[in-house]
C-alpha cells in the first residue's frame, strides 16, 4: 500500500517503488489548514527545498518532498522512469498528504523538470487532488525549445548511444542561482547528480515539450501561480515566451528581475517564499513582493 514512511525518510508509490522523502513540520498548526507537496527538478532531489520548507514550517505549513524515481534516494536512480510514472508518483504523493490532512487546502509547489511532471499530470484526465499548483521556474524548454543544433545532436544521441554518460563542463553549465553557498552545499551532495545518461536528458526535454503542448489543459478551477526569474539562464526566455501564449486566462504569473532559475534559493528568495505562501493561503490575493506579471505574456 502507498505510504508515507517519514520515520524513514521514504514513500512507498502505487506500485511499491521506494522513492525519498523529506518532511518539514511545523510546532503548530496552520489555522487556515494548508499543506505543500513539493517536486524537485532535474538531477535534483527533495533537498533542493532545504531552504524554503523551513520558512513554510515556521508559518505553520506542513511540506511533504519527495525525490523522483531516477533521482536522489529513489529507484531506478540515474535512469529515466518514464513520464507516466512519474505522474502517478505525484498524484499518490498528493493523496497521501491528503489523507493525512484531510481538512486542509493543498498546494503542489513544482520546480522546474518538476513543474513539467505536474502541468502533464493536472492536464491529464486524473488530475492529482491538490487546490493549488505553483510552478517554480518551470520547465518549458522542450525540443521546440532547443537549439537546433543541440537537439539534432541530443535526438542521435538518445537513438543511438542512450546509455553514454554525460557531464557539462563547468564553463558550459548555466548560473542556477546567485546564492553561492547553496551551489556549494549542492555540490558536494552526493544526491545531487552531475551527470546524465543521454536518454535520460532526452526523456526530460521530451516531458517538457509535452508541458507545452499541454499547458492549454490546465484545471480551469485550479488556482496556479507561474513565477519566472528575469536571469533564468536554465530555461531560457524564448522557451516560456513560446508557452505563454497558451497559458489559460486564469493561470496567475510573476515575473523577479532579480532572480535566477532556482527561486527558492536565490539571495532575494525571501521575496518568493513569501509570494508563495500568500498565494497558498489566497490565490487572488497582492503578492506581498509587489512583483510584476511575465512582460513577454
Amino acid at each position: 500500500m502507498p505510504a508515507f514512511l517519514e520515520d524513514q525518510g521514504a514513500m512507498l508509490a502505487h506500485d511499491g517503488a521506494r522513492l525519498g522523502l523529506s518532511v518539514w513540520k511545523p510546532d503548530h498548526a496552520d489555522a487556515a489548514g494548508h499543506v505543500i507537496v513539493g517536486i524537485h527538478g532535474m538531477n535534483n532531489y527533495a533537498g533542493e527545498f532545504r531552504l524554503a520548507a523551513p520558512e513554510w514550517a515556521k508559518a505553520g505549513i506542513p511540506v511533504y518532498a519527495y525525490d523522483q524515481r531516477g533521482f536522489g534516494r529513489s529507484v531506478q536512480r540515474g535512469h529515466w522512469a518514464g513520464d507516466e510514472l512519474m505522474r502517478e508518483d505525484l498524484r499518490t504523493a498528493v493523496a497521501l498528504a491528503r489523507a493525512a490532512h484531510p481538512a486542509a487546502k493543498l498546494t503542489v509547489v513544482a520546480i522546474s523538470m518538476g513543474a513539467a511532471v505536474a502541468i502533464t499530470a493536472f492536464a491529464s484526465p486524473s488530475p492529482p487532488d491538490a487546490d493549488r499548483l505553483i510552478l517554480s521556474g518551470p520547465g518549458l524548454r522542450g525540443w521546440g525549445a532547443l537549439n537546433p543544433l543541440f537537439a539534432s545532436t541530443l535526438w542521435l544521441g538518445a537513438r543511438f548511444a542512450p546509455a553514454m554518460v554525460v557531464r557539462p563542463p563547468e564553463m558550459a553549465k548555466p548560473k542556477m542561482t546567485d546564492n553561492d553557498a547553496f551551489l556549494a552545499l549542492q555540490d558536494a551532495d552526493p544526491l545531487h547528480a552531475q551527470r546524465n545518461r543521454i536518454d535520460q536528458l532526452a526523456g526530460a526535454v521530451s516531458l517538457m515539450e509535452r508541458a507545452h503542448e499541454q499547458a492549454r489543459r490546465l484545471p480551469p478551477a485550479l488556482p496556479v501561480l507561474a513565477a519566472y526569474g528575469a536571469r533564468d539562464a536554465v530555461v531560457p526566455e524564448t522557451g516560456l515566451r513560446r508557452t505563454a501564449p497558451h497559458l489559460p486566462r486564469h493561470v496567475r504569473t510573476v515575473y523577479y528581475p532579480a532572480g535566477y532559475h532556482v527561486l527558492l534559493s536565490d539571495l532575494q528568495r525571501a521575496n518568493v517564499i513569501a509570494d508563495y505562501a500568500a498565494f497558498i493561503r489566497d490565490p487572488a490575493g497582492p503578492l506581498p513582493s509587489g512583483a510584476g506579471e511575465w512582460p513577454f505574456r
